[in-house]
């Protein structure tokens, strides 16, 4: 039996442990709050079990193999530190966090422990992504380009540019680590953001509402990537075209489409990516076989730095090379 702790009581939260229920050999054994009366009310609420106040009790009462860390993006505190301090591996869900100098840290123990890591970037694991990984090799590839179009999530943290990083860190983050996992490394970032909607509504808002993203990668390929979350709730658009000398991949959440001169072909999308997610790191903890994990904390740096170079390109008004983040 694979014990598992959570820290968070939030959606995310909630969505992973109605999957881990449905996997064998899998037990929840308590949730980890921002006070003891939120945990203790999450737990018993959904699932009756203990909420704890902090991580350091949880660790104190129970025995645990694992633990989802599941966090807004400021709110990582030492977490990390803490699980690795007791050999305890972890999955952390994107972003990594919004403090460069603590993320970099914890990369670096996480590498010196050799320590087993996970990171929620779930649209590795979909099937539709195997699929366009392999019209990817029919084919070569003139252009790509990403959208996440959508609203501005509720929660007063999102809105605040230290407390979320933007939507860039917080949402566009998986499309920037599908391209890397699908198409290579990026070498330089040239990013431009405004406020153009929702400042004017409201003037507490100090995160950005349209950003417009290019990345040059290192095999030479151009990716243009736009965000935006003026959207009204209910509409929006999430995803990657690559545009061949065969034709345009179309790549959306729930399928991928193909259209050449000759035919249109649509992939419908058959299996749940979060619960492929959660059987490969949960596969890892019982074996020590990490092959099935997709996404790693060292593998999500790489994702997380590029978040970085896009600031500092707003910042400074250049094209900044990744190589400027190596420490």
């Amino acid at each position: 039996m694979i014990r598992v702790g959570f820290i968070g009581t939030g959606g995310f939260t909630k969505h992973h442990v109605e999957i881990l229920q449905e996997i064998e050999n899998v037990k929840v054994v308590g949730f980890v709050g921002s006070s003891q009366e939120k945990a203790e009310h999450f737990a018993e609420k959904y699932y009756e079990t203990t909420g704890y106040q902090n991580l350091e009790t949880m660790l104190a009462h129970e025995q645990l193999d694992a633990v989802y860390i599941c966090v807004p993006p400021m709110a990582h505190e030492n977490y990390e530190e803490i699980l690795m301090e007791h050999d305890i591996p972890f999955l952390v869900e994107k972003p990594l966090g919004v403090d460069e100098n603590k993320v970099r840290q914890v990369r670096q123990k996480v590498i010196e422990k050799n320590h087993l890591t996970a990171v929620g970037y779930h649209f590795r694991y979909a099937d539709t992504v195997k699929r366009f990984q392999e019209m990817l090799e029919e084919a070569d590839i003139g252009a790509v380009m990403a959208k996440w179009m959508g609203s501005m999530p509720g929660v007063y943290w999102w809105k605040n540019q230290e407390q979320s990083g933007g939507q860039f860190n917080e949402q566009t983050t998986h499309l920037v680590d599908l391209i890397r996992f699908l198409f290579g490394e990026v070498k330089s970032v040239y990013a431009q953001e405004s406020n153009v909607v929702t400042a004017k509504k409201d003037a507490s808002i100090t995160v950005a509402d349209v950003g417009l993203f290019t990345l040059t990668l290192e095999n030479g390929l151009l990716v243009q990537i736009s965000n935006t979350s003026v959207l009204p709730g209910g509409t929006g658009e999430v995803g990657i075209k690559a545009y061949t000398d065969q034709g345009i991949l179309d790549w959306q959440m729930g399928h991928i489409e193909s259209k050449t001169p000759a035919k249109s072909e649509k992939y419908i999308a058959r299996q749940n990516p979060y619960k492929k997610e959660n059987e490969a790191f949960l596969h890892a903890v019982k074996t020590g076989d990490r092959s099935k994990i997709l996404s790693s904390y060292e593998d999500g740096w790489h994702s997380f730095k590029i978040a970085l170079a896009a600031q500092k390109s707003i910042r400074e008004k250049r094209v900044v090379n990744l190589s400027e983040l190596d420490a």
